[in-house]
């Protein structure tokens, strides 16, 4: 009788605790999908006072890696221009499913090293009317480096993508 009274008070004690770290855990996710629908609604302010910047205010030049204007002279060894010392090359989208794809090498040319590198995307479909903004960042980006890349594209379809402007965010 000893033995059973030892063994059923463990026995309900790890019960507790797992329960305990089950309830965390869902706590931790609502925690986690909370923030996230924080930033999307930060990221919809910001586009929104972007949309909204008085005259006289200038914007960053877009970059374009392929397009209407006639094309830019391609750099040394493939790469080409988005600004900030940052050189890209060997773009492409992949369809993956109901989504795509971008990948492609990014060179740091720049005098800084980047802990997370910045880059704006966006996507127009064949009436040049834009299909998507996105934002992204590549960690870890030291000077006079090259790294592959990649980032899915939530939502678009390849065949809409007829042009792309790719270019590093300040």
């Amino acid at each position: 009788m000893g033995l059973v009274a030892l063994i059923v008070p463990l026995f309900l004690v790890n019960t507790v605790n797992a329960q305990d770290v089950s309830n965390k855990l869902n706590m931790m996710e609502i925690v986690i999908s909370n923030l996230i629908a924080r930033v999307e609604a930060l990221e919809k302010r910001v586009n929104a006072l972007e949309k909204n910047l008085a005259p006289g205010v200038g914007k960053a030049a877009k970059k374009e890696v392929a397009g209407k204007e006639p094309a830019r002279p391609i750099l040394t060894d493939g790469f080409e221009d988005i600004g900030n010392g940052f050189f890209v090359r060997g773009v492409r989208f992949n369809p993956f499913g109901d989504n795509v794809l971008f990948m492609g090498e990014i060179a740091n040319r720049s005098e800084k090293n980047y802990r997370f590198a910045k880059f704006k995307l966006e996507i127009y479909d064949d009436r040049d009317l834009l299909v998507k903004k996105e934002e992204f960042t590549i960690p870890d980006s030291p000077k006079d480096s090259i790294k592959p890349f990649e980032t899915m594209i939530i939502g678009v379809d390849a065949g809409l993508i007829h042009r792309y402007v790719l270019r590093a965010d300040d």
